[in-house]
């Protein structure tokens, strides 16, 4: 899988139009109850800053600016930009959420800028997510949190079975049918079956300095929550 930043842009600036509706059809609404977990984990004061990784069409942005936090969002994709400002401006919520086309790896803020950050189903189109956590060590406050929420697989050999069928045939012809984008949706379905289990991810984190806090499996383990506090 090609991860290189202009490749993911480029991916996601294509499906940007149908993104949040496939989202909804794909996840059978689900993943709009995570989102409302990983802001209710934060802990968000108002006033905080909080800094939202891929932020992709805004909907885990807003979610915390509801809560009072001021939110950046940065994500490689214009397109999915454009999409979180008109939502931004739609919900009267313009004041309080600002963002930045860049790469997460190279993140352009100084050094403990933020009370916290997040990341929704994002770290997994990265190319080295140890850079990452290493970036978002250092534009936290001490005992800042980070939260994580990306897709996995189930433990369970049963569950495994039945849902890497929906995963390698439902997902992809459903969304390039929805998106015409059958390669992206490939690419989607690969990246989740390739993603370190969250025993590797964990091990992952603590190694960049995170204490993880709270990490537990969501609907039998096809997504993870993960709740991470910087130790200094």
């Amino acid at each position: 899988m090609d991860k290189r930043p202009s490749i993911i842009g480029k991916m996601f600036d294509g499906i940007a139009p149908t993104y949040d509706r496939l989202n909804t059809i794909l996840s059978f609404s689900i993943d709009k109850a995570w989102r409302r977990a990983a802001v209710k984990a934060l802990e968000i004061h108002a006033g905080d800053t909080i800094l939202d990784i891929a932020t992709g069409t805004g909907d885990l942005a807003l979610l915390a600016a509801r809560r009072g936090g001021r939110v950046i969002g940065i994500d490689l994709s214009r397109q999915m930009l454009s999409l979180a400002v008109f939502k931004a401006r739609k919900h009267c919520l313009g004041a309080q959420y600002i963002v930045v086309q860049g790469d997460a790896l190279s993140l352009p803020f100084r050094d403990k800028a933020f009370n916290s950050a997040m990341v929704a189903f994002g770290i997994r189109n990265v190319d080295n997510m140890e850079t990452l956590f290493d970036e978002v060590y250092r534009v936290l406050n001490p005992h800042g949190r980070f939260f994580v929420l990306e897709f996995s697989l189930p433990g369970n050999l049963l569950f495994r079975r039945i849902y890497m069928v929906y995963l390698k045939y439902v997902l992809p012809v459903i969304g390039g049918f929805i998106s015409g984008d059958h390669d992206t949706y490939r690419y989607l379905r690969d990246s989740v079956i390739g993603f370190p289990a969250p025993t590797v991810l964990v091990g992952m984190m603590e190694g960049r300095g995170f204490r993880v806090v709270r990490s537990r499996p969501l609907v039998g383990g096809i997504a993870y929550l993960y709740l991470l506090e910087k130790q200094k």
